[in-house]
Parts: structure tokens; C-alpha cells; sequence
């Protein structure tokens, strides 16, 4: 038996456990993580499924260095098993096949309901790679590196704290990038000083 089936039936056998065989089928639903490679599974770690919905991990450290691992989501739950670990998730973006919900009082498009610790791009100058985010810790002074070349207006997901190289998932399209932190913590007038010196 490979080993990937082996942490599958696991997954399942941990799973059909605690939950009710009529929540297995209304509730739970098999996938596998498209990136990050590898997949750790640590708090706040951001990664997307191979059918695009947007993920993070909460309240759990497994280091599992796992490479497009098979899962299996239990979105009402809020976990998710994989290699044999359960692990708890909150979806940040579904699948592009879901539906939208249209009910009264939903949120503007130009007010978009982010994660908390999303980044939005605030200003962005042609021929230069550097950008200005706006965050939960100020501004942000980033440096493009390469994947989506973002625009102004675009969320990012996966930074968390530091400076140096992050890889970054942008809300909007699920695509991936990779983004040098040269400061943070800023205020407005000082993150443009930095942003002007760097795009001159």
C-alpha cells in the first residue's frame, strides 16, 4: 500500500470517529494542497487546494514537510485531516466553483471581507518592483520577486511577521508570489519617504 493511501485511510478512520456518518457526507470532502510545497501545517500557515478555495491553518504546529499531500476538509468543523493528523482550518476564499451568496446586506465589492492579516497593496509605481501595503502593523514596504505581479488594490495572505523573503498568496486570483519584506511597522508619511527613495 503506498504510503499517501495509508495516511488517507487514516485521515478517514480518525475522522469517522467523532463525526456522525450524516455529517461525513453533508459536511466533509476530499482535495489535496496545491501550495504551499511542502505543506507544514503550522498556525497561520496559508495554503490553497487543488480546486483553488483558500485555507488557514489555526492553533496547530505539526511540521509535516508534506508535498501536495491528499486531505480531507470538514469545512462546518473547521478541520481538516492529513498524513494521519487532524488539524483545525478556517476557509479564507472558496473554490471559484462555489456558489456566491446574494443574500441582503453582504458585503460591498469595494469593501471585500478579508482575513485580518491580509495585506493590501496601496501604491505601486511602473518600472519599479517595490510596492506599499497597508496592514494590521502599519505600512509595508515590500519588493516584488518574483510569481503575480500585483496590482494596486490586490490582497495578499501569508506574511506574518518579519523581514526578508515570504512567500504570499493573492486573494483575488489564488495566485502565488514571492515577496521580499524591507520594512514594516511604518506610518503613512515614512513608508512613502522609504517608497520614494527605493523608486526614484
Amino acid at each position: 500500500m503506498k504510503l499517501g493511501t495509508k495516511y488517507l485511510l487514516w485521515s478517514l478512520a480518525l475522522l469517522a470517529f467523532w463525526l456522525p456518518t450524516s455529517a461525513w457526507a453533508a459536511e466533509c470532502f476530499s482535495s489535496s494542497v496545491a501550495r504551499p510545497t511542502p505543506f507544514m501545517g503550522n498556525n497561520d500557515e496559508v495554503f490553497q487546494l487543488s480546486d483553488g478555495s483558500i485555507w488557514q491553518v489555526k492553533y496547530s504546529y505539526e511540521y509535516l514537510y508534506a508535498y501536495t499531500p491528499s486531505v480531507i476538509v470538514c469545512p462546518d468543523r473547521g478541520v481538516m485531516a492529513v498524513e494521519g493528523k487532524t488539524i483545525s482550518v478556517i476557509r479564507i476564499r472558496p473554490s471559484e466553483a462555489a456558489p456566491q451568496s446574494k443574500a441582503q446586506g453582504s458585503t460591498p465589492k469595494n469593501k471585500p471581507n478579508l482575513p485580518p492579516n491580509a495585506l493590501t497593496v496601496v501604491l505601486r509605481k511602473r518600472g519599479c518592483d517595490y510596492f506599499i501595503a497597508d496592514g494590521p502593523q502599519g505600512y509595508y514596504i515590500l519588493e516584488w520577486y518574483g510569481g503575480h505581479d500585483p496590482e494596486i488594490g490586490e490582497a495578499l495572505v501569508g506574511y506574518q511577521s518579519g523581514y526578508g523573503f515570504k512567500d504570499i498568496i493573492y486573494l483575488k486570483s489564488g495566485d502565488s508570489g514571492r515577496v521580499w519584506v524591507e520594512d514594516y511597522l511604518l506610518g503613512k508619511d515614512r513608508a512613502l519617504e522609504k517608497f520614494s527613495e527605493k523608486c526614484e
